[in-house]
């Protein structure tokens, strides 16, 4: 495994921001972008919306609260353990992320050429911004990484979209030609890789597309920075 940090592509700065429910990344200049999450969750139809509702209604409020910042929290340790595994820092894993970690290596062995890690995306052309998890070769093919967690696989849902997105804006902030994405999933049981290959990421490109068109308003007085 490549840890020489000399590999990674320069990172750009940008701050968290909140407002009227949507999360953006303000960048140097103080140009602030929505973030593809937030731009998917104000785009969904609104049948999805009405599930999520349903869903908290069924388990209430104090358990589906408790879910969420449960899933946020392993999120935000496994993301940290994997940026320490590539960077070669140490690994101190909790015990309550131990499954999910131990599952998530060997599937970590196939990934090499690190170039980006937690890195800071913006498109300016089209308004949106995003943090990348991984851009590196998965089995020798460039892609672009997206790393979870569940307590069981599942299809994915939003994660396409997501991952066409990030190789849009990767794409266009460093010049890159990446068009292979991943979603690596990992649970208590199991971790699997689910690869999307050129056709089905310009396929996700194009849906992306309308979704951030949707986002903005068309009546020429939106804040997208062609750049």
């Amino acid at each position: 495994m490549n840890t020489l940090k000399n590999n990674l592509l320069p990172h750009y700065y940008g701050k968290l921001a909140r407002e009227n429910g949507i999360g953006y990344l303000e960048d140097s200049r103080g140009i602030r972008l929505p973030s593809v999450t937030s731009i998917l969750k104000a785009t969904k139809p609104p049948a999805e919306k009405a599930q999520l509702t349903k869903w908290r209604q069924k388990v209430g409020n104090f358990e589906a609260n408790r879910i969420t910042q449960q899933s946020k929290q392993r999120g935000i340790l496994i993301h940290q353990q994997v940026k320490n595994y590539f960077l070669g820092e140490p690994i101190i894993c909790p015990e309550f992320i131990k499954p999910y970690w131990h599952n998530l290596l060997p599937i970590l062995e196939n990934i090499h050429n690190i170039r980006l890690i937690e890195a800071n995306l913006f498109h300016y052309y089209l308004g949106y911004s995003g943090r990348v998890d991984c851009v590196a070769n998965y089995c020798n093919v460039p892609c672009v990484i997206e790393f979870k967690t569940a307590e069981r696989i599942k299809p994915l849902y939003d994660e396409p979209l997501q991952l066409a997105a990030y190789c849009g804006a990767v794409n266009r902030q460093y010049g890159l030609r990446i068009n292979n994405a991943l979603v690596i999933v990992t649970t208590p049981d199991e971790a699997i890789v689910h690869w999307l290959q050129p056709k089905e990421v310009m396929e996700k490109w194009h849906q992306w597309e309308k979704k951030a068109n949707t986002f903005w308003p068309n009546d020429g007085t939106n804040d997208k920075i062609s750049a």
